[in-house]
């Protein structure tokens, strides 16, 4: 039982190298590295609560020479230079520990171990009870002063007695142990020719290192002697430099290392700026929210030009942004606030809110502002945007369920919604809010299910599972789970003996990741009929036996959700099911497509984008080549594979064409030569010198990607032809895996995410022309850069405009083009 006042002294270098080598390549967004600070952080946090001490301290290293140099000009000259990204994480650890208003002790000239030593004995002198939590061993010489805790063995505290079970001497005796046994981490030299164990026996049988060499000769080890003999000052300097120094005069003022709480205004932005989100709420206890009245009542309340509002079961929280929140009913007495076109209004999720109302049989009329959208823009690599999240990363405060929201989304909207205007405003008043009713109308429409198709499906697909099942352990000769990733690497690698891929570091097991087992599919069976199994599988989890589980029993159509703020990029992406990743080409892909159908008498319209990416590149780069191609209505990659190979464009073979397809889509997506000669199973070289001659070919497009990662560099953000942003924060990292992908995003960022927000534009004037047209035509998918339309047959000429409006979207210096087909089922829209 550890005594009180306890004094906790954090030998911080031995703990940052240790944070540093057990957590691997960890860094902030902005590229930071941050191993060893986390690593800092989360022993302290864990030393705190299991020791909670009266006093604390941390000790760190000088970076100067220190009098041990001056004594032995060798001493430390073996150990390597501190890796630089632990060096730039040092300051950040101080800032930690002045955050938590512990005393950082740090002299110059003088290393921790010396300090701790010092303060120790002082701490002892004044009555406390000093715990050092160290690693280094060095520090066990002072037991009969200080307790040792050392975490790298389960929290072991080293007393008189652990000190002679590990080392088979009393603490005093360290410094004789280490003089003769040596220490190569400090390149303390000690006696040549004596280990660890000889050393021991020596000091057990002599009691220090001076006895010992007076009395050398009685030593009946010849080798122990003769080195005790010939090294007699390298040992007494060796014993010199390992002895601690208890005796520097360092003034102490005890009242400054008494345990204080942290220092909130530090912590918070410091914990925010490492991105330790998950230690924001372990260190700082939630400050109380806004608090605000909430009224219930049947009346609504009399809002000016602005309301905030939060949607519940059956009521709504209405509020002016001062005065008490009124808590309504949610019924026909709430439309007239909504309908009124002179008053702003304002929810966190709209499309959630308008398909909420419009289930009430409620509209919500613009003007409105959805913070969500905005921290969606201004922060697009967020992932998550859910209102506790983003309060929180904001705020630090916790919000927590029953809640009442509404005055965070008057505090976020005020947050965001200058940032917004100044960012990124075209995007968000142009795109984004106008996009939501459009959402929420193809959400509500939904789709049509031939159930039976899919039913059929599950019934093959399920002997054919069965047939995979039973191949499949005949060629492994015994029954096992094929689902089971350890189960199926033992099979293939330990009993099959198939060329081994490294084990996964966490579970030890072998990884059988799509990757590893289409290498071992060339040649072998078993891993080819896995692959089959698993992809049949996934078909048979994620939609056909799915989709009619999902399918609503009050309009018999399947209705998937659409989410607006997910894609980094702009895209939009969707759930149960997600309907954007049914592989357009597979086989069992357009089977499933093939179980959509629209309702009797009415038609599938699909309006396709066609390579709507590579234009956009034509025109952000202005490459006259590649925007000439274009103008002339010629096939791209026939082009691009003639102008590279220097070949008549009707010579170019169909395997010459893939190629320069590769390549073509490959350029936008910034990929290497190594990737390139992956996917088409030709050499890096080969692959380098086809890129070359591209841009020989395409000079424009070469200027644009050295500009595009010139500003990225230089801003840390690209953005889109309409505004749209994306942060690179590792474009300048020094990890160069995490540059390069970087380079690779901030080269694409613009091109997908200038697609994305033209694809958004043509649905929002393509709805508003179906509604000022009155037509029974409806808006029911969105797959990439394809529409889906559901139309009546009387209104099938609807394709032509449709075709017009996707095309003049936006003017570019090539023409886009769309590509419309109809079919009365998903599939036959090919």
């Amino acid at each position: 039982m550890l005594k009180h006042p306890l004094f906790l002294i954090i030998d911080g270098m031995s703990q940052a190298y240790r944070a540093y080598f057990a957590i691997r390549g960890l860094a902030s967004s902005q590229g930071l590295p941050t191993n060893a600070v986390y690593g800092f952080a989360i022993m302290l946090k864990r030393v705190l609560e299991k020791y909670p001490p009266d006093y604390i301290a941390v000790a760190l290293d000088s970076s100067e020479r220190t009098a041990r140099h001056a004594q032995y000009e060798f001493y430390k000259a073996t150990r390597k230079k501190m890796p630089p990204d632990l060096s730039q994480q040092l300051p950040y650890i101080r800032r930690f520990c002045e955050a938590m208003r512990i005393s950082v002790l740090e002299i110059p000239g003088h290393e921790a171990d010396d300090i701790i030593a010092s303060v120790s004995t002082q701490a002892l002198a004044a009555g406390l009870y000093p715990v050092v939590v160290t690693l280094d061993k060095d520090l066990y010489q002072l037991i009969d002063t200080i307790l040792v805790l050392n975490t790298s063995k389960d929290d072991l505290i080293v007393d008189r007695e652990k000190v002679r079970e590990l080392f088979g001497v009393t603490p005093e005796q360290i410094p004789d142990l280490l003089a003769l046994w040596g220490d190569s981490s400090d390149n303390i030299p000690g006696a040549p020719g004596i280990g660890e164990k000889g050393a021991r026996d020596l000091i057990q049988k002599f009691g220090s290192v001076e006895a010992l060499l007076d009395r050398a000769e009685e030593v009946s080890n010849t080798k122990h002697r003769t080195s005790l003999l010939g090294n007699r000052e390298q040992i007494l300097l060796s014993k010199q430099l390992v002895t601690i120094d208890t005796k520097l005069k360092i003034p102490v003022e005890w009242t400054a290392f008494k345990v204080q709480p942290p220092d909130r205004a530090a912590l918070m932005p410091l914990l925010k700026e490492l991105e330790f989100t998950g230690l924001i709420k372990q260190y700082l206890p939630p400050d109380a929210g806004p608090f605000v009245e909430v009224v219930r009542t049947d009346l609504v309340p009399a809002v000016d030009d602005r309301v905030f509002f939060d949607i519940h079961e059956d009521r709504v929280s209405l509020w002016s942004g001062s005065g008490s929140i009124s808590s309504v009913p949610l019924d026909r007495r709430v439309e007239a606030l909504f309908s009124n076109t002179r008053i702003r209004k304002v929810t966190y999720d709209l499309k959630t809110a308008l398909l909420r109302l419009r289930g009430r049989g409620i509209e919500l009329f613009p003007p409105y502002d959805d913070p969500l959208l905005m921290a969606y823009l201004l922060f697009p690599n967020r992932g998550k945007y859910e209102l506790p999240d983003v309060v929180f990363e904001l705020t630090g405060q916790t919000v927590t369920e029953g809640d009442e929201r509404t005055p965070w989304i008057e505090r976020l909207f005020k947050e965001f919604s200058p940032r917004t205007a100044q960012e990124v405003s075209r995007p968000y008043t142009e795109i984004e809010l106008p996009l939501s009713p459009v959402l929420v109308d193809m959400e509500l429409a939904g789709l049509r299910i031939d159930v039976n198709v899919l039913e059929r499906m599950s019934r093959e697909m399920g002997a054919q599972l069965d047939d995979l099942t039973r191949k499949i352990c005949e060629i492994a000769d015994c029954d096992f789970n094929i689902n089971s990733p350890r189960q199926l690497g033992e099979i293939l690698f330990d009993k099959l003996n198939l060329p081994r891929p490294r084990k996964l570091r966490k579970s030890g097991q072998y990884s059988t990741a799509v990757e590893i087992l289409e290498e071992l599919a060339a040649e072998h069976e078993l891993p080819r009929l896995v692959l089959e199994y698993r992809q049949l599988s996934k078909f048979t989890s994620t939609y056909v036996d799915v989709i009619p589980k999902l399918i609503d029993p009050k309009t018999q159509r399947l209705h998937t959700s659409f989410h607006q703020a997910a894609a980094s990029t702009g895209r939009l992406s969707s759930s149960n099911p997600n309907l954007q990743n049914i592989p357009v080409r597979a086989d069992l892909g357009r089977k499933i497509r093939g179980a959509f159908i629209p309702e009797e008498g009415w038609w599938f319209v699909s309006a396709d984008y066609s390579q709507v990416e590579l234009r956009i590149l034509a025109h952000l780069s202005g490459d006259e080549r590649l925007a000439e191609a274009f103008s002339a209505g010629e096939d791209i990659h026939r082009r691009t594979a003639a102008a590279v190979l220097g070949l008549p464009m009707d010579a170019v073979t169909r395997q010459q064409r893939e190629r320069a397809k590769a390549v073509n889509f490959g350029i936008v997506y910034g990929q290497t030569p190594f990737g390139l000669a992956q996917q088409l199973g030709i050499s890096p070289e080969e692959a380098a010198d086809f890129i070359s001659r591209y841009f020989d070919q395409y000079q424009g497009v070469q200027r644009y990607i050295e500009n595009c990662l010139s500003l990225a560099r230089d801003l840390g953000v690209t953005r889109t032809l309409f505004g749209r942003i994306r942060q690179h924060p590792e474009i300048n990292s020094r990890n160069g895996m995490r540059r390069s992908m970087a380079e690779r995003t901030a080269i694409n960022s613009p091109i997908q995410g200038t697609a994305a927000d033209i694809i958004k534009l043509a649905m929002i004037r393509i709805a508003e022309e179906l509604r000022r047209q009155k037509l029974r035509t409806r808006m029911v998918l969105q797959v990439h850069d394809e529409l889906i339309f559901e139309v009546p047959e009387e209104e099938l000429y609807i394709g032509e405009a449709i075709r017009n409006l996707m095309q003049d979207v936006v003017q570019l210096n090539v023409p886009l083009t769309v590509d419309v087909k109809q079919g009365k089922t998903w599939e036959a829209l090919g």
